[in-house]
């Protein structure tokens, strides 16, 4: 029997019929979250029946209940229902964030704090926007602590299926039961109007081809989603001027060869590809699918009425004739739209946006670069920018870098440098991240995960920690903030972490090569011996400069002399006596000007 704790939820429809409204109501856009809480009202009042209810509103990684509050509040005035902002957490990663980098929900710390308890004759509903992994849901169902506990969201995943701790029952939506209702007639004669209408050539390849064919000497880019993207022989072109990779695609109706980039590139690259000669034409397969689609529903439907009219012959081919005056006249408004996209795309009548700062190695764009002073402690100065429109996290200014912004002897690229460099160092794809699993001795890593402690008993508690096991080695340390930005930027790769932070558990060679003897020293020998108290330690000899002290070397530095044999003395001196042995040289210089004067 399973142990999971039963939640009764009710979703408007899958995630992917109401991603586009879904990313309208996470931004905060006031006509998606009206549009959105009018959809689940219907659901929520099946659910709410017979009960005393009230909902709960999820907060946001910032801790408190933002655009969920306010969904909730234009549910309630649909339903009647109240809304209790009742909870609150700690600020947190966000958990699409994680899923971008390959981090499990379960590795964020994430407990919500309940302000008012839920008492046993009301039943609470808790309101959020997508049920996916149901680790977030999960979360204020424990808060909340009521046995009743009902969720109601926007959209759902299958992803709450795999939930260790909780399982989601749906209820059926009013879409589905209305479907149930219909009478077969119409069943058929919707499914025959979608057969109709898929059948028509809206792909990729075809709209190319057909805008192609209209502008035969301009390059064609075709926004669909978050891309611009090009086919054929237009994507070789796109490929060698703007040095991104061309592949072909996994379907036919893509073409033979695709090139794409993000949406918010178009400002980067459009003028690079005017520049190299190409006459650019742009549209949008959206709106151009959306247009067909009306015009070939519109034009089902009246032919439909007319055959119910009437059966003679002259009516129908008079419509028949009106249709394709309609058609025409569309394809008409069509081919002006590309002709004047394509004029606009040259840049003689378009407004060019403002040029960024600065353009990463990855195609992002550095804007709003500056720096400001604190509020509360004039001493302190901190240096922000924009990469690709999304604000970073201001940094703690050096002195010498604020005099130096102050007076305008340093740049934004020299301070995006310093202060975010793992903004602009070239990140690694997908497969070079999952094949650089080996060490430079040959070992295999097995597993590493990067975490965030949340045992309260432990001093790093709230802080990113980098677990790895290497054969029967299991190994554990809390991260730099150089290494966790280079993991979470992607600009790393596992092995180069697990060597930096782990090479001296794990005896590598790689990391006693760090280690070298100062040059023009002196020194004459190194020396490992054992003590007597059974330390081994390692001292070096100078000559007339003198004699160093006695280190005492670590466990793991024995292994690595004398097992591994992956170190060497003169490294072990370099690693406990380097200081030492400049100061010493440092000195006899000193004495020996002093004799000459």
């Amino acid at each position: 029997m399973s142990n999971k704790q039963e939640c009764t939820f009710t979703s408007v429809a899958p995630y992917p019929k109401v991603r586009q409204l879904a990313h309208g109501l996470k931004d905060g856009d006031y006509a998606s979250i009206c549009k959105a809480a009018e959809m689940m009202a219907d659901g929520i009042r099946e659910m709410a029946a017979g009960h005393n209810c009230v909902l709960v509103p999820i907060p946001n990684h910032h801790g408190r209940a933002v655009y969920t509050k306010t969904l909730a509040n234009e549910i309630s005035r649909r339903t009647g229902i109240p809304t209790w902002d009742i909870l609150s957490c700690r600020p947190h990663m966000p958990l699409h964030y994680a899923k971008k980098n390959d981090l499990k929900p379960e590795g964020i710390y994430l407990k919500l704090n309940l302000y008012r308890q839920v008492p046993e004759q009301f039943t609470p509903i808790v309101i959020d926007n997508v049920l996916d992994t149901g680790y977030t849901a999960g979360a204020a169902i424990k808060a909340v602590g009521h046995p009743n506990t009902m969720l109601a969201v926007l959209g759902h995943t299958k992803n709450h299926l795999t939930n260790k701790n909780y399982q989601f029952n749906q209820l059926a939506t009013n879409m589905e039961k209305k479907m149930q209702e219909q009478p077969s007639d119409m069943k058929q004669s919707a499914n025959s109007t979608k057969k109709q209408v898929k059948n028509k050539t809206d792909t990729p390849l075809a709209v190319y081809q057909r805008l192609k064919s209209k502008h035969p000497d301009a390059l064609i880019l075709m926004r669909n989603g978050d891309f611009y993207r090009s086919l054929n022989e237009d994507a070789r072109k796109v490929s060698d001027t703007l040095q991104i990779p061309a592949q072909k695609p996994k379907f036919k109706k893509d073409g033979e060869l695709i090139a794409e980039f993000p949406h918010h590139a178009l400002d980067v690259y459009l003028p690079r590809l005017i520049q190299a000669g190409n006459r650019v034409a742009i549209a949008d397969m959206q709106e151009l699918g959306r247009k067909q689609t009306i015009n070939q529903t519109k034009n089902q439907t009246q032919t439909d009425t007319m055959e119910k009219k009437t059966e003679k012959k002259k009516t129908k081919a008079k419509d028949a004739k009106v249709d394709n005056t309609e058609m025409k006249a569309e394809t008409k408004k069509e081919d002006k739209a590309v002709e004047k996209s394509a004029e606009q795309s040259t840049g003689q009548k378009v407004h060019k946006p403002r040029e960024p700062q600065m353009v990463t190695v990855n195609g992002e764009k550095v804007s709003h670069g500056h720096a400001f002073q604190s509020n509360q402690d004039p001493n302190k100065w901190y240096f922000t920018a924009r990469l690709d429109g999304q604000q970073l996290r201001p940094q703690l200014m050096k002195p010498e870098d604020v005099k130096a912004y102050q007076e305008r002897t340093t740049n934004v690229e020299s301070l995006m440098q310093t202060y975010y460099p793992t903004k602009l160092a070239k990140k690694v794809t997908p497969e070079e991240y999952k094949a650089d699993n080996k060490l430079s001795d040959g070992r295999v890593i097995e597993k590493m995960v990067v975490y965030k402690e949340h045992d309260e008993q432990r001093q790093d508690v709230g802080k990113y920690k980098l677990y790895t096991q290497v054969g029967e080695q299991k190994m554990s340390r809390t991260m730099s903030k150089e290494d966790l930005n280079a993991y979470f930027d992607r600009v790393t790769t596992p092995s180069k972490l697990v060597e930096k932070n782990f090479g001296e558990q794990l005896h590598l060679a790689s990391f006693y090569n760090q280690f070298r003897l100062p040059e023009n020293a002196g020194v004459k020998e190194v020396r490992i011996a054992k003590s007597q108290q059974g330390d081994w330690t390692v001292s070096a000899d100078l000559g007339d400069k003198g004699v160093t002290s006695k280190a005492v070397l670590s466990w793991h530095d024995k292994q690595s002399l004398f097992t591994m044999k992956t170190a060497t003395k003169e490294q072990l001196a370099a690693r406990y006596l380097n200081t030492e042995i400049k100061s010493m040289a440092a000195e006899k210089q000193t004495q020996r000007s002093a004799m000459k004067v």
